[in-house]
């Protein structure tokens, strides 16, 4: 694969890990989705390791509103020392629940549909002795991992707001001449990747600067 790619530019290198993406209400009372597939054609056991020996694809079912929050902390005024992260998953109900709730959806789609019987699909993880609610939230929290879109450690905020980091304008608050332009200013994570929402932040402050520049 990595020969094809690099002459070629072409082969499975070419291609996003994630092929088909869906969104989904844990709960059909909800106005919008608050689920976000990423379906994968592999399977391995965390990300670095190697795929399983046998055929399989990965449904990695996303909670697009996370109501636990966790915590970045300095541990050293040493700039090239890693930060205290505390990502704080399912400390909430709220988050509880629909952890459970897209676990029995995947599962409900996947083995429980007309659409994918004929193929047989046997389930490996977190597996079919995983039925109660207080198993599927053990096992939510033993393979739960970020994906690659962590938001909110610089909140924007007005001026009342006490737990902003900056301003309207994109200025930390207490030091002079230093913003914030990235993903880390929202205030909570968009229902969606976050690649657009960052570019929509980066044309907006672009605007600021020029006009101040003006």
């Amino acid at each position: 694969m990595g020969v094809e790619y690099g002459l070629f530019r072409s082969g499975p290198m070419t291609m996003a890990p994630s092929q088909l993406g869906a969104f989904a209400k844990s709960d059909p009372a909800l106005a919008t989705p608050d689920i976000q597939y990423h379906i994968q054609p592999i399977s391995l056991d965390r990300f670095g390791d190697p795929p399983h020996g046998f055929p399989a694809f990965t449904a990695s079912a996303c909670n697009l509103r996370p109501t636990s929050r966790g915590h970045v902390r300095i541990q050293s005024p040493d700039p090239r020392a890693h930060p205290a992260i505390t990502p704080n998953y399912l400390a909430t109900d709220e988050d509880r629940r629909t952890a459970i709730a897209a676990l029995r959806l995947t599962r409900r789609i996947v083995t429980g549909t007309e659409a994918m019987k004929k193929h047989e699909p046997e389930e490996f993880s977190p597996g079919p002795a995983f039925e109660s609610d207080e198993e599927l939230l053990q096992a939510a929290g033993n393979i739960g991992t970020t994906i690659f879109h962590p938001v909110g450690t610089c909140k924007m905020g007005r001026e009342n707001d006490a737990t902003a980091v900056v301003d309207t304008q994109f200025r930390v608050r207490g030091i002079e001449r230093l913003r914030v332009i990235d993903a880390s200013i929202m205030p909570t994570i968009t229902s969606g990747n976050t690649n657009s929402p960052t570019v929509m932040i980066a044309e907006r402050a672009s605007e600021i600067l020029m006009r101040e520049k003006a």
